[in-house]
């Protein structure tokens, strides 16, 4: 994951959310083709919010915090805010790619900003870097609990990325009614072809050197998630020192692992609240937790609401039908 840097002197707000919260509000979409032999130049700049490019033809050189990719047609790229880029279409041959300026969820309209004023009529040809815009520097950073995106992913299937973009530049031309929520939900596909296409099922970075030993890691959580984690033993069963597998795991998932158990635990005990055979105190053995009050602070704490509530209301649920 590419690290989110402060544009300013305040540190921007980090807000992390869940998938199940994910609600991509989409606020700037292009389809940019050229047959005409000419590059196409973004100076070094930061932005506000997400954009997703897709290129489908052409190729280039993207820079982002001191590193170079190259780009070639079936990459998709992912900039986060407050972080430092460019990037520049090669001359010679035609180029045809999509960007759109998304947030993970609609952050209101305090926080919501003009991408025409902003992003659009920027002349970009004859800066060497873009001003920053001070007022937007300090603008909250929402990122996923579950994934950090990668800068790049080859998408595996390049024909059903075309067909939602276009699908996405055609309904913000037409800007029906429905426009946030067709936007909305057609981004939420983009974006669950493009976790899919970057992560394994576990959460860990398909590219990611040590993806071996990270996902014998997870199994291991699942075969032992009544146990309490002992991250010592565990790194050095994989000949990995503590510290430096901590860093790796972090690295390959996004989270520590013990936020990776802990998880873990949190969807076995929802597992057995639905089953509704168990009271909470033998749910709380189950999972691991010797201490009720601890289990439930902590599912708390994950869910947002306590055991007592959630089964409450998977009961209610089930005298509706």
């Amino acid at each position: 994951m590419v690290q989110i840097e402060a544009s300013s002197a305040i540190a921007p707000i980090m807000r992390k959310i869940d998938l199940l919260n994910l609600a991509p509000y989409v606020r700037f979409v292009q389809e940019l083709w050229n047959k005409i032999e000419e590059i196409v130049v973004i100076p070094p700049r930061v932005i506000y919010d997400y954009e997703i490019i897709f290129l489908m033809e052409g190729t280039g050189e993207f820079h982002i915090n001191d590193k170079k990719y190259y780009m070639k047609p079936g990459n998709v790229f992912i900039i986060p805010p407050h972080v430092r880029h460019s990037y520049s279409i090669s001359p010679g041959k035609a180029y045809h790619y999509f960007a759109v300026h998304f947030d993970l969820l609609y952050m209101g309209e305090s926080l919501d900003f003009s991408a025409d004023h902003v992003y659009r009529n920027i002349d970009y040809k004859n800066l060497n870097q873009v001003p920053l815009e001070q007022q937007l520097s300090d603008r909250p950073v929402v990122v996923l609990n579950e994934i950090n995106f990668p800068v790049t992913a080859n998408a595996s299937d390049p024909h059903k990325y075309l067909q939602l973009f276009r699908e996405l530049v055609l309904a913000s031309q037409e800007k029906q009614l429905t426009y946030p929520i067709e936007a909305r939900a057609l981004m939420l596909q983009i974006l669950k072809y493009l976790i899919r296409d970057c992560k394994t099922k576990e959460g860990i970075e398909k590219e990611h050197s040590h993806k071996i030993e990270m996902m014998r890691a997870i199994q291991y959580m699942y075969d032992h998630y009544q146990e309490d984690l002992n991250v010592h033993d565990l790194s050095h069963s994989l000949a990995l020192s503590t510290n430096y597998f901590r860093t790796l795991f972090k690295e390959a998932t996004g989270k520590t692992p013990l936020e990776f158990h802990t998880h873990i635990r949190m969807d076995k005990a929802k597992e057995y609240l639905k089953k509704k055979k168990h009271s909470i105190g033998e749910i709380c053995d189950l999972v691991g937790y010797n201490n009720i009050y601890n289990f439930s602070r902590i599912f708390k704490k994950a869910e947002g609401i306590s055991p007592k509530f959630y089964a409450d209301t998977l009961r209610d649920k089930t005298a509706m039908l």
